[in-house]
C-alpha cells in the first residue's frame, strides 16, 4: 500500500511537471515580440556626438561647411 501511494504520488508529479513546463512554453511563443529599432519613432533621437568630435569627423571626411562651396 505504501509503495503504490509513492508510485502514484511520483506519476502525479511527473506529469503535473510535464503540464507545467507545457504551459510555460506555449505562453512564451504566443508572447508580443519587442518592436525592431526601424519601427519605433526616430524623432527622438538626436545627436549624440560632441562638437568636437563633430569636427573631427568632418576634418578627415571633408564634408564640413565649407565643402559645398
Amino acid at each position: 500500500m505504501k509503495m503504490l501511494f509513492t508510485k502514484m504520488s511520483l506519476l502525479a508529479s511527473v506529469a503535473l511537471a510535464a503540464l507545467l513546463s507545457a504551459q510555460v512554453a506555449h505562453a512564451q511563443r504566443y508572447q508580443a515580440a519587442p518592436r525592431s529599432f526601424d519601427a519605433g519613432d526616430h524623432s527622438r533621437v538626436t545627436n549624440q556626438r560632441s562638437g568636437e568630435d563633430q569636427r573631427i569627423i568632418d576634418e578627415i571626411t571633408k564634408n564640413d561647411e565649407s565643402a559645398g562651396k
